[in-house]
């Protein structure tokens, strides 16, 4: 329970920085002039203030996630941490951006926490 206390904060940053990115890039990329281009269009994602503060929380994450190995058994840790991310940018982007929910996302998300569960344990 401790090390799942201590890796949340990076968690939350990680998956507040995937959840910005994606509502910013569509939203950018979607009003974007087809003459732009990439660079235009990357021009545009990079100055964005909420793109740069998801930069931001990925990199406070980054420094969140060293006192979590300082800790704890990466080889633990690691696996977890995967895990709980994937789950939750995976059930955000179902209720945030309305992405489709399939039994084998469900599968998936199930398969996940039983494996957070176990490794969790040990």
């Amino acid at each position: 329970m401790k090390l799942l206390l201590a890796m949340s904060p990076t968690i939350l940053l990680v998956v507040y920085s995937q959840l910005i990115t994606k509502w910013r890039v569509q939203l950018l990329g979607g009003n974007a002039p087809a003459e732009a281009g990439r660079w235009g269009r990357a021009f545009a994602y990079l100055s964005d203030p909420y793109v740069i503060s998801a930069y931001v929380a990925a990199l406070v994450g980054s420094i969140t996630w060293m006192f979590v190995v300082e800790r704890y058994a990466i080889s633990v840790a690691f696996p977890i941490y995967i895990g709980l991310t994937v789950m939750f940018v995976v059930v955000a982007g179902m209720l945030v951006f309305g992405e489709d929910v399939t039994p084998m996302r469900v599968l998936a998300i199930v398969f996940i926490l039983v494996g957070v569960a176990i490794g969790s344990r040990s």
